[in-house]
């Protein structure tokens, strides 16, 4: 009986250990991401063009006149500090389109798929919406936006691409990536390009990157870019404004 109980005890012993190493190494994983940089904290600020609501779920950039009825809705990238967008938010700002950056739980988009539902719900004067998502933000802002095609018009993957079938969304697309990207491949792309929306348009960046999407500095296993941060965000807020304009 002792011999039993023993092993049993052991085993819950065991259990435990597995379970608090898990907890220990997701706990490390996670408080180790990518932070905003100081460009992206400078945006922050409210303007004449745009007032900036930063709490803890999202940061809401709206514009102070000429408001669309059409709002984009930002997914990071994973373990990307959400205030990284910060600066691409406040040019679509400018232009008058109300942008929320969503902040996810543990900056991974896998645990707050259906972050749009709040977003959406807090702003009935938005008619149409545009989900953007980045590398695997953009995995799942395919997700939500198949599931919720009567509330997204538009899905924009920026060096990303969907994981499972959004062949037949009724949602116009807008896939864009740079040509140095190492950690979206052009291989990458190709390989899902029959998961895409049939109405979507693609881009490639000459001598863009992965992280250039963002500002949060240097992220490991891409590439240098040719073009500088800047140009690369201001090529794709170009293309997005004009698919904007286009919807």
């Amino acid at each position: 009986m002792k011999s039993i109980k023993s092993k049993k005890k052991l085993i819950l012993l065991t259990v435990l250990a597995i379970i608090a190493v898990a907890i220990a190494s997701f706990t490390y994983y996670v408080s180790d991401y990518y932070r905003a940089d100081n460009t992206a904290i400078a945006a922050l600020t409210s303007t004449d063009s745009y007032n900036v609501v930063n709490n803890d779920d999202s940061i809401t950039f709206t514009p102070t006149g000429n408001k669309s009825t059409t709002g984009v809705i930002i997914y990071p990238g994973a373990k990307v500090q959400a205030e990284a967008y910060s600066v691409i938010a406040s040019k679509f700002a400018k232009n008058g389109y109300t942008t929320i950056i969503v902040k996810m739980p543990f900056n991974l988009a896998f645990f707050g798929v259906n972050k749009a539902d709040d977003v959406i719900a807090s702003h009935k004067e938005i008619s149409s919406w545009v989900i953007i998502g980045h590398s695997l933000g953009g995995v799942f802002a395919s997700e939500y936006a198949v599931g919720h095609q009567d509330k997204i018009k538009g899905v924009i993957y920026l060096a990303s691409y969907p994981s499972s079938n959004a062949s037949n969304a009724t949602f116009k697309a807008l896939s864009i990536r740079g040509s140095l990207d190492g950690l979206t491949t052009s291989n990458d792309i190709s390989q899902n390009l029959n998961k895409f929306p049939a109405n979507t348009t693609f881009i490639t960046i000459d001598g863009g990157n992965h992280y250039n999407f963002g500002d949060y500095g240097v992220q490991a296993g891409d590439n240098n870019s040719t073009i500088t941060r800047e140009k690369q965000q201001n090529k794709t807020i170009d293309y997005i404004l004009e698919f904007l304009k286009n919807l």
